[in-house]
């Protein structure tokens, strides 16, 4: 199943194949950017 990242500070906005590797880019675009929120989307397949 793809997820997409979606930021509130910036234009993040990038697709990963599993959650696993979704919220890894998360929480390190978090913590290199601490006033940035990244939600993470779960994507329908076509």
């Amino acid at each position: 199943m793809p997820y997409q990242l979606q930021c509130d500070g910036c234009d993040l906005e990038r697709e990963h194949a599993d959650w696993a590797d979704a919220n890894e880019a998360a929480s390190d675009h978090e913590a290199e950017y601490a006033d940035h929120w990244v939600s993470i989307i779960e994507l329908q397949e076509a």
